[in-house]
């Protein structure tokens, strides 16, 4: 998914019934996306746990950008651990849908 929604203008995106289990290279994905509020996907979304890399995936994206459980994207906050559900134990920017 590198670069798949760099610079995207929409405010929403929606990922459930997307199986993330193959990903791996989520480099810059979400980057420029200045429009950018809500990310959805199913409770069972889960990035897998080795072979995953993407330094700066939400590099630049909307201050807007919130996931469920409140965490506010943040410039400190790029790297693609953020792809996941938002809980008070683990911050991301999706939210279950």
């Amino acid at each position: 998914m590198r670069f798949m929604f760099a610079s995207c203008t929409v405010a929403t995106l929606d990922f459930r019934g997307f199986d993330p289990s193959h990903l791996t290279d989520l480099f810059y994905t979400f980057s420029g996306c200045s429009h950018l509020t809500t990310i959805y996907a199913d409770s069972t979304w889960a990035l897998p746990t080795s072979g995953i890399f993407g330094s700066q995936c939400f590099y630049s994206c909307s201050t807007s950008l919130v996931g469920g459980n409140g965490t506010v994207w943040a410039s400190s906050k790029t790297g693609c651990t953020y792809f996941r559900i938002d809980t008070a134990s683990a911050p991301g920017y999706v939210t279950v849908a």
